[in-house]
Formats: structure tokens, C-alpha cells, sequence
């Protein structure tokens, strides 16, 4: 009997299209703070709160990741494969599915065949009545990911499945690839699994050539602007976010989002994660997101980062949230007056 790939609904932005969770700073800050009358000016800086949320295409589930480590790829069905202690795929499905798990490691470049095997999964690109092919992967850091069957000689199709065989669709594409061949993105974070299934357009016993590479993600920062208010009160989300800078202190493994702020007044200024499902870090650059990091803390006040800092009147500064070894998630960040 075949079975079915649940279907799901066509996602314009990765991780934010299809999630009720995106990552950046959320709109609806909480504040009761005020401007200093004597520096209600032009010189203040941004006004508005507007986050700006990168384009992306897949909904994350958020984990506690670690750094992973290559194993050799596994070919027994109904076991339990071990890439790292912490971060392990179990392929306890069907024969036809979980049958092969590739290390956590890229780039990736497999030939495995069509030979044998079933007609297991229908997408939403296409596939009904075609061979497939199914492998299992675990993202080995967080970013963006493009998998392909390019060098591939019959018609390919390729899905993207969340977790082991039986998870939604994070992505399906026909023949992006150029020659029949079928190419898709997909961002991950670091220790999510995920499966590709390679379908055919008709049975077929062809050879099938895939890739795993990780694409470079654009540093579109910062994600958003804060009102130059204390106390201010925002919540945000780290998880699906880019990977592209780290504090001294911590920060080199995990996704992190940005805001601008400007000091409405001379003062000594508080900048706290108050809550988090993750272990958080925090640290301010000068001015731009290009600008030297003014200071960095991982856990001063408890398990989350406190930073104390004098800025004078309409002093900006870029606010990044990070995470501890690929962590990422939920968090409450708090500015007030020292």
C-alpha cells in the first residue's frame, strides 16, 4: 500500500512562512518608559519598532544541539544509529524507509540506485506511481542547506521531509536543477533531522546522484529597530535564524538575531535576557552590525547574560541575542537604566 506524504501548504518565507514561532524580535514590545525631554530630538535615532525578518522556507523544531561528529553511513533497517551521544536518528520505520542514514558532515556528495526498491511516498511536486529513494540526515550545524540530484541522467523529483520518514514537507521540487534534475533549499539548525526522499517520474532503476552543500546566507542585519525607550521589555526567537557572527565570550555555534538602539538620554544603561528556553548569550556591537563589540556575557545574572554599560544621548548600539553550542530558541530581553 502506498503511503502517503501528509500534504502540506506551499511556504513563502522558511522557518517564518510556515511557523507560528519566527525568529527576530517580535512586534508588540512592552514598555511604560519615557524620552528625556531634554533629548526629545533628531538626534535621538530610530523610533519605530520594525523587525525585519529574513526570507526562509522551513519551520525548525527547536532542540538542545550539540557539535556532531561523522560516522559511516548505515545501512541496517530497525536500528538505532548514534551520530553523536547527544544527537541521535532512529530508523524504526518501514523497510522501504530509514534504511540508509548518511553521516552528519557536509558537503555530501552520494550514488545510490533505484534498483529494487518501491514506490513509498507521493509529493506535492509530483511522483505518483515512480521509483523513490529515501536517506536520512542530520543537519551538523544550523544554516541553509541545498540539496540536489544534479549529475543524475533520468527524471528526478525530490522532496525534503521533517525528522525520519514520516514528517511534513519542508520542500518538493520537480526540475530546478536543469537536465531533469530537481534542486531545493532548506534552512536547519544545528542536530535537526530531516529526510530526502529522491522519486522518479516512472519507474525507474537508474543510479541517482545527490548532494549536500551548505549555501551562504546574506548578513541581512539588524532584524529590527527599537524605540530609544527604558525600560523596554522585548520577546524573540533565535531558532532558523543565520549563523554569521559570535561574541568573544560565546556565541560561535548558534544562530543570533540583531536590533539597533538608541540611548534616549546620558545614563548607565542594563541590558538583560530575563527568560529563555536556551542557554543565551548577549553582546553589543558599536553603532552597526560591522561596528567592535563593546562588551559580551554569557551567564553573569544566573543562567542568562546581564551586560551594564554608560552611553550618552543618541549613542546606537546593535543588541545581538546568540546561544551556547548551536542552541537556540525562545527569549525575553530587558533594557533599563542602571
Amino acid at each position: 500500500m502506498r503511503r502517503g506524504v501528509r500534504s502540506v501548504l506551499t511556504c513563502g518565507l522558511a522557518l517564518a512562512g510556515c511557523n507560528d514561532h519566527r525568529f527576530g524580535f517580535f512586534p508588540g514590545t512592552e514598555s511604560d518608559g519615557t524620552f528625556d525631554p531634554s533629548t526629545d530630538s533628531e538626534t535621538i535615532g530610530p523610533t519605530t519598532l520594525s523587525p525585519t525578518l529574513s526570507p526562509t522556507t522551513v519551520s525548525p523544531t527547536t532542540v538542545s544541539p550539540t557539535t556532531v561528529s561523522p560516522t559511516t553511513i548505515t545501512t541496517a533497517t530497525d536500528t538505532e544509529t548514534t551520530i553523536d551521544p547527544t544527537v541521535t536518528v532512529t530508523t524504526s520505520g518501514p523497510t522501504e524507509c530509514g534504511e540508509i542514514v548518511l553521516p552528519a558532515v557536509v558537503p555530501i556528495h552520494q550514488v545510490d540506485s533505484l534498483q529494487a526498491k518501491g514506490d513509498d511516498f507521493s509529493l506535492s511536486c509530483g511522483g505518483i506511481g515512480g521509483t523513490d529513494l529515501e536517506v536520512v540526515w542530520t543537519a551538523p550545524v544550523t544554516g541553509r542547506f541545498q540539496f540536489d540530484t544534479i549529475g543524475s541522467t533520468f527524471d528526478s523529483l525530490l522532496a525534503v521531509l521533517e525528522g525520519v520518514c514520516f514528517g511534513g514537507e519542508l520542500a518538493c521540487d520537480d526540475d530546478s536543477g536543469g537536465n531533469l534534475t530537481s534542486k531545493v533549499e532548506v534552512d536547519l539548525i544545528v542536530g535537526q533531522t530531516v529526510t530526502l526522499v529522491i522519486d522518479s517520474f516512472g519507474q525507474s532503476t537508474a543510479d541517482v546522484v545527490y548532494n549536500i552543500t551548505q549555501v551562504p546566507v546574506a548578513d541581512e542585519c539588524p532584524d529590527g529597530v527599537f524605540e530609544p525607550l527604558v525600560p523596554l521589555t522585548i520577546d524573540g526567537q533565535t531558532a532558523g535564524a543565520a549563523n554569521i557572527r559570535a561574541g568573544s565570550c560565546n556565541g560561535f555555534e548558534s544562530p543570533e538575531i540583531e536590533a539597533m538602539w538608541s540611548a534616549p538620554f546620558d545614563g548607565l544603561f542594563v541590558f538583560e535576557v530575563v527568560e529563555a528556553d536556551f542557554d543565551p548569550v548577549l553582546y553589543l556591537l558599536d553603532s552597526t552590525c560591522q561596528g567592535g563589540e563593546l562588551a559580551c556575557n554569557d551567564d553573569s545574572n544566573g543562567p542568562f547574560p546581564q551586560i551594564a554599560v554608560p552611553m550618552f544621548a543618541g549613542q546606537q548600539v546593535i543588541v545581538v541575542v546568540d546561544g551556547v553550542g548551536g542552541q537556540a530558541g525562545n527569549f525575553v530581553l530587558s533594557i533599563h537604566e542602571g
